[in-house]
């Protein structure tokens, strides 16, 4: 019974110790995605004499031996590799293998043959001939009655006979084109008070739809109010500000930290480069150490030559999305903007 106990708690001990392994591999590779950055470089050549001529490098790797991509562009083509711990797992360069392709023309050619081979093995349906059906056809004379001469038919009374027969014939068909103008009447009259009804109904629909504009405007207005407000609002204003400042710090984390080299440029209008050059002058601050920018106010043309480093660490930009989500006055812009969005999906009856 001993030995027993002392095995199984021997076996739990074991299992604890591959579940405590367990747990520190996986916070170590947690915290190695977090705080181990992610490191980038790259190179940008772009010439115009005497062909034009666009090169770019750039290589991005985590633990450097553990994970490197790297991409480059030459001669208007992309090239890519992708390698984990020094394996080649992606790249472009690499000859595929050829797939062996069927030619669809061979098939057809080959249903064909086998459908002309089955119509030829088939046999040939028996025509089984009938013959002819003679005889003679007879032609159908109506029997006239006999008069019998016990019975003597009077010239008058027949006449009379057929009078009231056309008399009555006249009169059915009379009956009838009665009956038909009736009905036309009776359709035209329904017609005319279907077309006095919708005449009579134009202006309650007319009233329906000025109505419809009024609420419609009216709903317009309301939401604009309740937009400025929202907009005017100093928590709101704090929140946004704060959210302004949270990006432009995570911005300065992920452009690129040192970038040196020489561009010139020109659009080929003194006024249109001059408004190029000012807007490249804001971003003086960023760039202005390492890159010597020259204008070029006569001739449209793009040259340049620029390197540039940078690294981005997952774990900053994690904890500067939390500490911005955790702010109360970004909790409360939160929620007043949920309310707003249900506002602002409201639709007018």
């Amino acid at each position: 019974m001993t030995a027993v106990l002392h095995g199984l708690l021997l076996l739990l001990k074991w299992i604890g110790i591959l579940l405590l392994v367990l747990l520190g591999l996986l916070l170590l590779i947690v915290l190695s995605v977090l705080l181990a950055p992610v490191r980038y470089r790259g190179r940008i050549d772009k010439k115009e004499a005497p062909e034009e001529i666009l090169r770019a490098d750039g290589l991005v790797s985590w633990l450097n031996p553990v994970v490197r991509v790297r991409v480059r562009f030459a001669e208007k083509k992309l090239h890519y590799t992708v390698r984990i711990f020094g394996i080649c797992l992606l790249n472009s360069d690499k000859p595929k293998k050829d797939k062996p392709v069927k030619d669809k023309k061979k098939k057809a050619k080959k249903t064909k043959k086998k459908k002309q081979e089955k119509e030829t093995t088939m046999p040939a349906p028996e025509i089984s001939e009938t013959p002819e059906e003679t005889g003679t056809v007879e032609s159908a004379t109506q029997a006239l009655p006999e008069a019998t001469g016990g019975s003597e038919v009077n010239g008058e009374e027949m006449l009379s006979e057929a009078v009231e027969t056309a008399e009555q014939e006249a009169g059915d068909t009379a009956g009838n084109t009665d009956e038909a103008k009736g009905k036309k009447k009776g359709s035209l009259l329904t017609k005319i008070k279907q077309v006095i009804e919708k005449i009579k109904a134009i202006p309650e629909k007319i009233k329906q739809k000025v109505a419809h504009i009024v609420k419609t405007v009216k709903l317009l207005w309301h939401k604009k109010e309740k937009v400025v407000l929202f907009l005017q609002d100093e928590l709101h204003k704090t929140a946004i500000g704060k959210a302004w400042a949270t990006i432009k710090q995570i911005l300065r984390h992920v452009l690129p930290g040192k970038i040196k080299g020489r561009v010139e440029f020109g659009t080929g209008d003194p006024a249109s480069t001059g408004k190029a050059l000012g807007v490249l002058g804001v971003l003086y601050a960023w760039y202005g150490k390492g890159v010597t920018v020259v204008p070029d106010f006569y001739e449209k043309r793009v040259v340049a030559e620029l390197e540039f480093k940078g690294r981005i660490r997952f774990g900053t930009l994690l904890i500067k999305g939390l500490r911005l989500l955790r702010d109360k006055h970004v909790k409360r812009f939160i929620n007043n903007f949920k309310k707003l969005l249900k506002v602002l999906q409201q639709k007018a009856e």
